[in-house]
Parts: structure tokens; C-alpha cells; sequence
């Protein structure tokens, strides 16, 4: 059997991000069981934060190619004739964090604003901002194909384009997976408010829930999203496999902690559908007793995006002294600051997400850290914490939830000894296995 696999994603090293790491991650950790990755993606990165130790740290076997990108903007278009610099990256480095945040849009006020907006949502950005890459990406795809004789192929969607892509290449003789991290028609925030934008976006998600050979997801709830939208009548097709924590990057046993004192962290980016309720929680819990003495919590993750949005809870709260913000670090040094945690942080509001198995979540859970959680009920994280043995729900009034979180302050609650086996899920290692396993599946017998 040609074990070769290419995959196909916009989201790669050295990006660091939350999108990037499970293919990423797949493609560290599958020379190990004897698979070669090739890697086709964007050639360059218009909107994150970037390690290069990511890139690095790639095993030899893994080749990546990168096809030409522009992105379908004032800025993409700039930067292709010529003119400087406007990546998120490079402004984040000049200090331009205002000017890194508007990014890609007009910034004159009124009327060219809306038209420039109207203008992108209507067809620069239809299906989504990488159509510019398609064909860039297919033609890149089909060398590789054919100078290696890959059997199969992995799309990691979003954006929509990566469906579109990995379709085309089925049609071409190859095997087609098609992971889907979120179901972006289902979800307002990833798909499209023009009718016609989201026709397409739900025709090529539609096409890979039906006609890929398999499809996995990084939440088993987005299965049930997939079978109820689209009647896959074949479920079979469909594969949950959890995104992995990467071992390697862990710090060693008896490691000094990254920081003295008690702190609590919230990972990743703070978004506006999160509200203030747990800070107004937190400062309940804290304002007296044992539970407020010396506990800071930390705010993990792009600062630029984060403070605006929490700044203003905290000062209305009168917190500030509690709260602090710690940039976007690489994956090394935020694993490190979550083992000296006490506890993370998991918010997504009482009705938002429920679907999500968060990209924090799943480090949280392998690193067996104890998770303060404000999520639905039911969700797939509530799930996932349960079987863990790692939630503290944030349930009921704000009077009870901050009885609750001093109680685990304080030490006044009993937390259940980690349920190892769930733990152990979610490793890169056994999320390269899981995808291994399909992948032989997919080839030996058409569809697994």
C-alpha cells in the first residue's frame, strides 16, 4: 500500500493559531507510523501571528508546498503590486496594532466603507477569501499527485474553497477525506448572510458530507449537525477524531512553574459573544475570604483582541487589580503556563457553541487540569468534561455559581480523580492513529 498522504489546508506552520494545529499536528505525527504527508498550502499569511520553531520541528518526511496567495482585498491587491508590508504579522512587529486589526478594509468612513464591504461580502469573499487559491493550490496538488502517486487526499476545512478542491481532486482518481473542525453553514458566524454566498458555501459543504469517501470531525456533535442537514444515510462515513495535545511540547516532570503565585487561565481569543457573566462571577467569588487571596486570572492569547474586549468588564467590576493579560506565546510556553495553573477557564456562554469541542478544551482535558466552565447543557464540552472528571459547571444564579467557584478556591470542593482513558484521547499521538486507521480503511475498501 502507498502510504502517502497530501494535505490540502490554508492554516499551517509556522501560523500559529487555533485552525492550525490539527492538520499540522496530523502531519508531525504520521511519519512515525510509517505515512509520508504532503502539505499544500498558502504561500502567505495576511491575518496571524507566525513560530517558526513550528516549522522546525517538522520530521523530514514532511514536505510542504506552498501555492501562490492573494487575498481578495485593498490589501492583498497592494501587496501583489508591490507595495509594503500589511501582513497581521509584520504591523504586529512595527507596532501598528490598530492598523493590524483593520487590516484588508478601507478605513475611509460613510459611504466607500459600505460599498467596499458590500462589495467583499457579495464577491470578494465568495464562497470565502481563499477562492483566489483554488486553482493555485489544485495545480500544485495534481504535480504532487502525479510525480508521487498519492491515493488520498485530506482537506481541513474551513474555508469552503478546501471543499472544492478536495472535490475536484476526487474526480481526478484520488481518495477524498474531508474534516470538517466546525459546520460552517450551520454556525452565523462562518458562513455567509448574502443568499447567494451561502448557497454556495452550502452546496460545497453539502458535497463533501455526501460525496467524500469519508468525512471526519473534531466534534462528534457535528456529525449529528451533518446527518440532520443533509441526510447522510451512510453514518458510517462519518468519524469523530478528536484534535491531540502535543506531547512533545510538554514541560519535563519537576519543571519550575512559569510564575509564582495562584492564577487561573483563560486560553486562546476572549470573543464577544462571551459576555462579562464570569467575570461578574469571578469578583463575586473573590471579594472576601480566603478564595480572593493572591488568585490573578490570566488572559492567554492575542492581546490586541483581548483587552478591548475585557478591559472594560474588569473596570466596571473593579477587578483590575485581579485580572492580567498575557500575549499570544508559542505552544511550548502556554502548555507550560497551563500546568502551573490552578485551573483554566472555558466560557462560551449559557447557549453559544454547543457543538464546539473547543481547541482549548482539548489541551485542557489532556493535561488533566481542572476546567471552570460556563458552556451549555447540554453541549459537547459539558460531555467531554464529564467523562473527564474535570468540570466545575458554572450552573444556576450568579449567587450559586459564585458559591461554587469559591468553594473550589478554597478547596472546600472534592474533585473525582481524572478519568485517564478519556484523558488519553486527546493526544496528537492517538489523533494521528485514529486518522492512519481511516486512511488504510479509505484505500483498501473504497469507503470505510
Amino acid at each position: 500500500m502507498n502510504r502517502s498522504v497530501l494535505i490540502v489546508t490554508p492554516f499551517f506552520a509556522p501560523q500559529s493559531h487555533a485552525a492550525v494545529f490539527r492538520a499540522y499536528k496530523l502531519a508531525k505525527y504520521l511519519p512515525r507510523l510509517g505515512w509520508k504527508p504532503y502539505v499544500v498550502t498558502t504561500d502567505v499569511n495576511y491575518l496571524y501571528n507566525e513560530d517558526p520553531s513550528l516549522a522546525e520541528a517538522l520530521p523530514e518526511e514532511v514536505e510542504v508546498v506552498r501555492a501562490r496567495y492573494v487575498e481578495p482585498s485593498l490589501r492583498g491587491l497592494r501587496m501583489a503590486l508591490g507595495g509594503r508590508d500589511r501582513t497581521f504579522k509584520a504591523m504586529k512587529e512595527a507596532g501598528e496594532f490598530a492598523a493590524a486589526k483593520e487590516a484588508g478594509s478601507v478605513v475611509d468612513p460613510g459611504m466607500l466603507q459600505r460599498i467596499y464591504r458590500y462589495c467583499s461580502e457579495r464577491w470578494l469573499r465568495n464562497p470565502d477569501a481563499y477562492w483566489t487559491w483554488r486553482r493555485p493550490a489544485l495545480r500544485a496538488a495534481k504535480r504532487l499527485i502525479a510525480r508521487h502517486d498519492i491515493p488520498i487526499v485530506l482537506t481541513s476545512s474551513d474555508p469552503y474553497t478546501c471543499h472544492i478542491i478536495g472535490r475536484g481532486l476526487q474526480r481526478r482518481g484520488c481518495k477524498w477525506v474531508a474534516d470538517l473542525r466546525d459546520p460552517h453553514v450551520y454556525n452565523h458566524a462562518t458562513s455567509s448572510r448574502r443568499a447567494a454566498v451561502f448557497a454556495r458555501q452550502r452546496a460545497a459543504e453539502r458535497a463533501a458530507a455526501l460525496g467524500a469517501d469519508a468525512v471526519t470531525t473534531a466534534a462528534s456533535a457535528i456529525g449529528m449537525i451533518l446527518t440532520d442537514m443533509y441526510g447522510v444515510r451512510d453514518t458510517r462515513r462519518i468519524r469523530f477524531i478528536p484534535t491531540g495535545l502535543d506531547e512533545e511540547l510538554l514541560p519535563p516532570e519537576g519543571a519550575a512553574p512559569p510564575r509564582e503565585g495562584r492564577y487561573v487561565v483563560f486560553s486562546g481569543e476572549y470573543l464577544p459573544e462571551y459576555g462579562g457573566e464570569f467575570l461578574e462571577i469571578f469578583a463575586a467569588a473573590t471579594a472576601e475570604g480566603a478564595a480572593g487571596e493572591g488568585v490573578k486570572l490570566l488572559f492567554a492569547g492575542r492581546r490586541e483582541v483581548n483587552e478591548p474586549r475585557v478591559r472594560p468588564h474588569v473596570e466596571q467590576l473593579g477587578i483590575g487589580d485581579k485580572v492580567e493579560f498575557v500575549d499570544h506565546v508559542p505552544q511550548e510556553e502556554l502548555y507550560s503556563l497551563l500546568r502551573g495553573a490552578e485551573a483554566a477557564l472555558l466560557v462560551s456562554s449559557r447557549l453559544y457553541r454547543w457543538w464546539c469541542l473547543h481547541a482549548k478544551l482539548v489541551d485542557y482535558i489532556a493535561l488533566r487540569i481542572p476546567v471552570l466552565a460556563v458552556v451549555p447543557d447540554p453541549s459537547e464540552a459539558r460531555t467531554h468534561l464529564t467523562r473527564a472528571g474535570l468540570g466545575v459547571f458554572l450552573d444556576g444564579d450568579r449567587e450559586a455559581c459564585a458559591r461554587r467557584l469559591s468553594d473550589f478556591l478554597e478547596g472546600r470542593m472534592q474533585m473525582p480523580p481524572p478519568d485517564e482513558a478519556e484523558c488519553e484521547r486527546f493526544t496528537a499521538r492517538r489523533q494521528a492513529e485514529a486518522f492512519a486507521g481511516l486512511f488504510e480503511e479509505v484505500l483498501a475498501a473504497g469507503k470505510p
